[in-house]
């Protein structure tokens, strides 16, 4: 009897070796068929810029169809926050991460990839019943701080973890949310239609939200009016007043712009150091400056020269 119980106990513990090194060795075929165009990949995108990450990422898997990534949309600060359990490894943000952050990283010695591939805008939007078409920044940071300003009444976000937010917060001074006059809500098309039906809200969006807005927002979208913005690093006789165009975020009239970023963790070549390497390159480029954003480098144009006519 103890030698049946000692056969026993010598083929379950055979059985549990067999199966932890069948899935070891799973684990890295899977790691091993995972190159920088094909494989399985989640992809956490800032909800702010979720258009044109769409844009770029479905060319790529049109010209990589065994490149399968996932683009999940989320709020900053639960991609952080996921990043820092080391639950995704491949993420775009607008900033990159603050050095408190980065020290958990430091500490497994661990340095990402970082790619720098467009230059983004924060639009402020209002219903187009207002009769205002410009707004002063000092009142919309004033608002921030839970002052009474002349020309902002109410201030609308995509999410109270946006990037959005934080950025006004922190352009603002402030480390809290007033408690009037700021709201949020689910996501940006909640924000467009939360404008449209409300008279002299400002909403702040994502300006590529508003160049290539998803099809069901399309007609919501012209009905708004996109304010311009003072800038007073500039403004030095008579105030002017810039939109988030193109040309006004390259020149750096329009002040409130932000970098796009893909942090890449996964410490060897993937899919995401592919897609970083494609949306850096001039045919990633050139979809960004198509989509109303500013791309790192001009992407060249071709130009044929017939030699006759």
């Amino acid at each position: 009897m103890k030698h049946t119980y000692a056969l026993l106990a010598v083929a379950i513990i055979s059985s549990g070796v067999f199966f932890a090194c069948k899935n070891e060795t799973a684990s890295k075929i899977e790691v091993a068929d995972e190159t920088t165009i094909a494989g399985n990949l989640n992809l956490q995108v800032d909800a702010t810029v979720q258009p044109i990450v769409e844009d770029v990422l479905a060319v790529f898997k049109s010209v990589y169809p065994k490149a399968h990534i996932l683009q999940v949309n989320r709020s900053e600060s639960d991609i952080v926050n996921a990043i820092m359990r080391d639950s995704s490894a491949v993420v775009v943000l607008t900033r990159e991460l603050a050095e408190n952050e980065k020290a958990h990283f430091d500490k497994f010695n661990i340095k990402p990839r970082i790619t720098h591939f467009a230059t983004d805008a924060l639009a402020l939007i209002t219903n187009k019943a207002t009769t205002d078409t410009v707004v002063n920044l000092e009142d919309v940071y004033k608002v921030m701080r839970g002052e009474e300003a002349a020309t902002v009444k109410k201030l609308v976000f995509d999410n109270p973890n946006s990037s959005a937010l934080q950025m006004l917060m922190k352009n603002a001074g402030v480390t809290k949310i007033p408690a009037n006059a700021v709201y949020s809500l689910n996501n940006t098309q909640e924000v467009i239609k939360f404008v449209l039906q409300n008279a002299g809200t400002i909403g702040v969006v994502g300006v590529n939200w508003l160049v290539q807005p998803p099809q069901e927002l399309v007609e919501d979208v012209a009905n708004l009016t996109v304010l311009g913005v003072d800038n007073v690093k500039i403004n030095k006789g008579k105030k002017k007043y810039f939109k988030p165009s193109q040309s006004n975020i390259s020149t750096g009239f329009y002040p409130l712009t932000r970098k796009l970023y893909l942090l890449n963790y996964q410490g060897r070549p993937g899919l995401g150091m592919g897609f970083a390497n494609y949306i850096n390159a001039p045919e990633g480029q050139r979809i960004i400056l198509k989509s109303g954003l500013l791309p790192v480098e001009i992407p060249p144009r071709e130009i044929e020269v017939r030699n006759e006519l």
